[in-house]
């Protein structure tokens, strides 16, 4: 990646694709294993194909866009990180030396990692709702339409 470009704002940092680009090699797949198998994620490969995914898909990339993807694999590292936890010790635990049960406390550490994954994805334009020309295939039933029709 080199930093150019003599027609944009001095203030952007802008990364374009060089000719010596990990980028401009050959994709493997893009669907994630990591979904099913916990144990294949790698931080690095996907900070690394979500940089190139995104420059391939905008042309450009700025110091922004990069922080974000970096805060994206962070945030799916914890994901991960508390769901091999999960498979281990359950989701319910017990406290005080075997007298409380209670939820496992990485459920609500995956949750809250789950989310902030979902809010850069989307401020990414990684989701498909948050790209523009989204629009939802969703009808309503006969039923539901008479219902909210009223009397």
């Amino acid at each position: 990646m080199s930093l150019t470009s003599s027609k944009l704002p001095s203030n952007l940092n802008i990364f374009k694709e060089s000719k010596r680009s990990r980028c401009s090699e050959a994709d493997e797949s893009l669907m994630p294993t990591w979904l099913d198998q916990p144990d294949s994620w790698n931080r690095e490969d996907y900070f690394e194909k979500t940089k190139c995914y995104l420059l391939k898909k905008n042309g450009v990339l700025d110091m922004a866009d990069m922080q974000l993807v970096g805060m994206l694999a962070s945030q799916i590292d914890i994901y991960v990180s508390s769901v091999k936890e999960l498979k281990i010790s359950g989701l319910v635990i017990n406290f005080n030396n075997g007298v409380t049960v209670g939820p496992n406390p990485h459920m609500t550490i995956a949750d809250k990692a789950l989310n902030r994954v979902i809010q850069i994805m989307k401020e990414l334009e990684l989701s498909p709702k948050s790209r523009s020309g989204y629009r939802s295939n969703y009808e309503m039933s006969p039923e539901l339409k008479r219902f909210l029709e009223g009397p």
